[in-house]
């Protein structure tokens, strides 16, 4: 596991409030912004890498835990898992083997030439299109997955990987800066939703535990 922490900048106001109103109260409230912006942010930053990385939500959360903002509100941890996916999680289209051509082999002589051989495809980043493997196949892993593997010159499979959810945001890819960016301001905006909608509860005589 890898993280980062975000700061956030603006929150720190709001402990302001504190002069104007219960210290327990706006300790609820805290609670209540923290929680709402933690479930948010997973759900975004998910969100994020799949419009930009041809791979699905469902997946990168796997390698996403929990979000975590100190209790001060100036800050947030998330820790992501620096697992790198198989190529087989990037819509991985398996290549296909060319029939032998009739004739001389080059559809010379007799009969109808057959179809030339494709290479295996994948996309990783979806800007980029769709990539070429040459000499990759597929082949069933320990566990039971499909997994995308090449041999190497002394003959050896060498399973094929894309980028792993951790160095997608953690700097080391094309729209880390962007994402953690969004992840920023979302944390703020989530967490001062949260945050108010407590206060409001509790002002109506509502969310008093």
């Amino acid at each position: 596991m890898a993280g980062i922490t975000l700061k956030i900048e603006g929150l720190n106001q709001l402990q302001k409030m504190v002069e104007l109103t219960d210290p327990k109260n706006f300790a609820k409230a805290q609670r209540a912004g923290l929680a709402k912006a933690s479930k948010a942010v997973k759900t975004q930053v998910a969100k994020g890498i799949g419009e930009r990385y041809n791979f699905k939500a469902a997946r990168i959360k796997q390698d996403i835990s929990d979000v975590r903002i100190a209790s001060d509100g100036l800050s947030a941890s998330i820790r992501f898992s620096r697992r790198s996916a198989t190529l087989a999680q990037f819509g991985m289209k398996p290549g296909r083997r060319g029939g032998p051509q009739p004739g001389l082999g080059l559809g010379l002589g007799w009969g109808r030439p057959k179809p030339a051989g494709k290479p295996l495809t994948a996309m990783v980043i979806r800007a980029d299109g769709r990539k070429v493997y040459s000499g990759a196949f597929v082949f069933i892993g320990r566990n039971g997955n499909q997994v995308v593997g090449r041999k190497d010159k002394q003959g050896t499979i060498k399973s094929l990987y894309g980028a792993s959810v951790g160095s997608i945001f953690l700097g080391k890819g094309r729209y880390a800066l962007e994402l953690q960016e969004k992840a920023k301001l979302l944390i703020n905006d989530e967490f001062v939703k949260g945050f108010q909608k407590k206060l409001d509860d509790i002002a109506r005589g509502y969310g008093g535990r």
